[in-house]
């Protein structure tokens, strides 16, 4: 795990540890706060209100980093019961905007080896491509002065539980880990189970199959910029290109740039519908985005405008 701190941050960095009180952070945050002479560390924990444990979980995370003399910061949110993300994609997102406050140059958070292959299999029966398939990165930036590192993506749920065990660490349990109507929770519990039975190290072969997808994913990155050097990129994009490119590169390009424009994309039936407007539309076209934005071509280019 220190190599992983080593090969991202520079001595002296900032860490805010998401710390949810679950016993991946907690065994995440015992471990940094044996590090402090190397790094300066912070905990923040996210009080969503969606369960009625969540006063007694804030309470524990407030009591675990007082005996830890770590600093903690408790930001309460609301999220809405129904939302059109759904419930756990809006609780991420706000869990994430919480934890870019500024006073870091790093966020920390606990996902493991489990969780890895957990994302890969979730994605593939969505339907996702390289990018979704390369699931969650070691590191990635949060914004310009701000980074996501994921210590513990080589070390599985048993070698944290067997950890914690071994040093008498506490931690909490949420009821919605365990609820069957997530997908997630059906492919912790049941699926992956069953799977381990038959092919036990198929952790790591979905670990290596993400590693593989990540190179495959920045690989067509780089074609995309190939293929779009003289389209105007990042602000607008040449339809002439676009059209002018094979199919599976065009839809490549269209996805690169929506993503250098910080749109989620669509799904790939969405995508390939948007390409086929955009090549064959004669006249100003606008197609609705997410996020209360628009994809609109005109005068043969396409730029992202505010609805």
């Amino acid at each position: 795990m220190r190599a992983v701190l080593t090969r991202h941050l520079a001595t002296g960095a900032r860490l805010r540890l998401g710390l949810s009180g679950g016993i991946d952070s907690v065994v995440l945050l015992h471990v940094l706060a044996q590090l402090r002479p190397v790094y300066k560390l912070s905990a923040l924990h996210v009080h969503h209100g969606l369960s009625s444990q969540a006063d007694e979980w804030a309470r524990f995370c407030e009591q675990t980093c007082s005996h830890l003399q770590v600093p903690l910061d408790v930001v309460r949110i609301r999220i809405a019961r129904k939302t059109p993300e759904g419930i756990e994609a809006a609780a991420r997102t706000a869990r994430y905007g919480a934890l870019m406050k500024p006073d870091a140059d790093a966020v920390v958070t606990a996902h493991h080896a489990d969780d890895q292959a957990e994302t890969v299999l979730f994605q593939l029966l969505r339907g996702g491509g390289p990018r979704a398939l390369a699931a969650m990165p070691e590191a990635r930036q949060l914004a310009p002065d701000l980074l996501l590192v994921r210590p513990l993506l080589a070390i599985t749920r048993a070698e944290l539980e067997a950890y914690a065990r071994f040093h008498g660490l506490l931690w909490v349990e949420d009821e919605s880990n365990t609820d069957p109507r997530y997908t997630r929770n059906a492919l912790r519990h049941d699926v992956l189970p069953a799977i381990a039975r038959f092919i036990p190290d198929y952790r790591e072969r979905l670990i290596g199959s993400a590693q593989r997808m990540a190179e495959a994913a920045d690989l067509l990155d780089e074609l995309a910029a190939l293929d779009g050097a003289d389209a105007g990129l990042p602000d607008t994009l040449d339809c002439k290109i676009l059209k002018a490119l094979p199919e599976a590169r065009a839809r490549n390009l269209l996805a690169y740039y929506l993503r250098v424009q910080h749109v989620p994309l669509p799904s790939p039936a969405h995508l390939t519908e948007m390409l086929r407007q955009l090549k064959e539309a004669r006249t100003r076209l606008v197609l609705p985005l997410s996020e209360g934005r628009v994809l609109a071509r005109v005068k043969g280019r396409i730029r992202i405008d505010a609805h």
